[in-house]
């Protein structure tokens, strides 16, 4: 009866170890998307800088493009780059609380397996 509680403990363990290894590492992929996604808003409103501001400035919106002026387009570029960059920082939070919850399943894991011999 004991060993059958230790071996379900175990398997609860893994799975919780192997699961929080594959957010993390799901972490890792949308802040890499973030991370590009926040550069090129950077560059795109880097670029805008030097343009004339007479110039009409188009966004694309699905299938059509809207009429906007500077001003609008560089804080358009200005936010998204802030809500990247906030999405990395809760991103980074996220690991790490993760990365604890990691590391204290695979001490228990330790503890479970030294218990059994």
């Amino acid at each position: 009866m004991a060993d059958e509680e230790i071996s379900k403990a175990f398997r609860e363990l893994q799975f919780k170890t192997n699961e929080t290894r594959m957010r993390i590492a799901q972490g890792e992929q949308n802040k890499k998307l973030s991370t590009h996604k926040m550069r090129v808003s950077q560059s795109t409103k880097k670029n805008l800088v030097d343009l004339d501001q007479d110039l009409k400035y188009y966004r694309s919106v699905g299938r059509m493009f809207l009429l906007t002026d500077k001003a609008a387009e560089m804080q358009r570029h200005d936010d998204e780059a802030q809500q990247a960059k906030d999405r990395i920082d809760a991103i980074d939070k996220q690991k790490e609380y993760l990365e604890k919850g990691l590391a204290e399943a695979e001490a228990n894991l330790r503890e479970l397996i030294q218990s059994r011999r």
